[in-house]
C-alpha cells in the first residue's frame, strides 16, 4: 500500500537538506518543519540536555529506508 505524504514547502525543504548532509540545527524557525516531519514519521524528536526534548531530530528507521520516496514529486506533494 502506498501512502501519500503532504508537506509543506518549508518541511520539504528542510528535508531536501537534511537528505544532502546538512547538520540544520533545530531553531524556533524550522521547528514546526521539523515537528511535520516527526507527524509523517519521517524524523523523532532527540532530547538533549541543554536543548530539551526537541533539541535535535533523527530519522526513523522507515524515513530513511524511504528517502528517496519522500523527495520524489510523484510521492510527496507541497501542501
Amino acid at each position: 500500500m502506498t501512502v501519500t505524504v503532504h508537506l509543506s514547502e518549508a518541511a520539504l525543504e528542510l528535508l531536501r537538506l537534511r537528505l544532502s548532509g546538512d547538520r540544520t540545527d533545530v531553531t524556533p524557525d524550522n521547528l514546526e518543519s521539523y515537528r511535520e516531519l516527526a507527524i509523517a514519521g519521517i524524523m523523532y524528536p532527540m532530547s538533549g540536555f541543554i536543548g530539551g526534548k526537541e533539541a535535535s531530530f533523527r530519522f526513523t528507521r522507515e524515513g530513511w529506508e524511504g528517502r528517496e520516496q519522500w523527495v520524489s514529486v510523484d510521492a510527496v506533494h507541497p501542501s
